[in-house]
């Protein structure tokens, strides 16, 4: 970036779907939204205003309509609208985006960080002046790692390939796997990659007791949208075929809502397994706490269908000092490996193996908790947040934002 600035530099940010009016009224109190565990991204981004005195700009898609105002930032919930499918869904995309950057040149932003669930990323180009930094913040890898690609990815890809090789400042990932794809679009040319991880408060896993193994039963934590792509219905199936003697101790807890819970609920019902299958709904951080203490070790089987981009609950298992068992469709495996139970995507069989052996192994159950307390740090580790990676980027490349020389 180049030119002369007056005054206070502006950042827009281009959130999700979170409330980000309400993460922004307890900010203002000192408080982390209540809502969440990790710190969200929206906290972190006013706290680079702050530090860096700039004017701050965030939209989000939450359905909720809000707006607050103050002489340093702009907070707004702008919803997308009704869902759409087919043509209507990228024409509803591409009209958000142009939305969003008729928004920052109004508010005179400098520097622009989208997430890619604001819509199709490879419009920011077109609606933005020349002078106007974009630094995309990628959370979800762009295809599902084990999926093939079709037309309708090849297309996405070829759009946005001039945007990771051209034009983006720099971008932000969330995993190892979101580079990787990001490297086959953009090869040698591709922009800046800064990688971050989820950024967590010691203190919110401070009061969690270590996993007692005393007691008959064995809890296993689900926390997640119960949706097929995320598993659900995997759980079940793995829950109905555990080998007797591991089956009657194991007590599975689903927390979380989505557009399946009806369907799930009903198909444990039709199954009998009421008592063993718990599906305790959205669940409030309270609530939350609650069922992690309960538990002995979680579970993550997102599919292959999805593209996940690295799913906090990995981490937060082991936060937890709890064992997970998942598979390599969560790029978090790279990042806690000691700490895990691998296991085959989608392979339901191999998922029961995993589940009996945490249940009859105690040896091996108590070599995967204890490496957990290892891992933690990177996690509480403030050089390794997004709000980090971000003032990094801001000083590497818009010097003249903050009051420094020219790059």
């Amino acid at each position: 970036m180049s030119g002369k600035k007056t005054g206070p530099p502006c950042l827009f940010y281009a959130a999700g779907p979170g409330d980000v009016v309400k993460t922004f009224q307890g900010w203002q109190a000192g408080q982390d939204d209540a809502h969440q565990v990790a710190v969200t991204y929206s906290g972190q981004f006013l706290d680079v205003c702050r530090e860096l005195g700039a004017k701050g700009v965030v939209v989000s898609s939450n359905p909720r309509v809000d707006l607050v105002r103050s002489d340093q930032f702009h907070i707004e919930n702008r919803p997308k609208g009704r869902p759409r499918t087919g043509v209507r869904y990228h024409l509803q995309q591409l009209r958000y985006v142009r939305g969003l950057m008729h928004t920052a040149v109004r508010e005179g932003a400098a520097l622009v960080i989208a997430a890619e669930s604001t819509g199709h990323l490879f419009t920011l180009p077109w609606f933005s002046p020349a002078t106007m930094a974009l630094v995309p913040t990628i959370h979800c890898t762009l295809w599902p790692k084990y999926g093939k690609l079709g037309l309708r990815q090849k297309i996405l890809n070829a759009l946005s390939r001039p945007l990771f090789a051209r034009r983006a400042l720099a971008m932000l990932i969330i995993s190892e796997d979101v580079r990787r794809q990001l490297q086959l679009l953009g090869g040698d040319s591709l922009r800046p990659v800064y990688r971050f991880r989820p950024f967590y408060r010691r203190d919110t896993f401070a009061g969690i007791p270590p996993p007692q193994r005393g007691e008959k039963n064995f809890h296993i934590l689900f926390a997640g949208r119960l949706e097929e792509n995320k598993g659900v219905f995997d759980l079940l199936e793995i829950c109905r075929r555990l080998k007797p003697e591991v089956r009657g101790r194991v007590i599975w807890h689903l927390a979380g809502d989505g557009t399946c819970e009806e369907r799930l609920r009903l198909a444990v019902q039709r199954l009998g397994l009421e008592e063993r299958f718990l599906i305790h709904g959205y669940c409030h951080r309270e609530k939350m706490m609650r069922l992690i203490e309960q538990s002995h070790a979680f579970i993550v089987p997102t599919t292959k269908a999805f593209e996940e981009g690295f799913n906090k609950v990995v981490a937060e298992a082991v936060l937890c000092r709890r064992p997970v068992i998942t598979s390599a469709v969560c790029p978090a495996v790279d990042d806690v490996r000691p700490a895990l139970v691998e296991v085959a995507a989608d392979d339901r069989q191999d998922y029961c193996r995993a589940v009996e052996r945490l249940v009859e192994d105690i040896d091996f159950y108590q070599g995967r908790q204890a490496a957990c307390q290892g891992l933690q740090q990177q996690f509480y580790d403030p050089a390794n947040s997004w709000r980090m990676q971000l003032k990094t980027i801001v000083a590497a490349y818009c010097r003249p934002m903050t009051g420094g020389g020219g790059r």
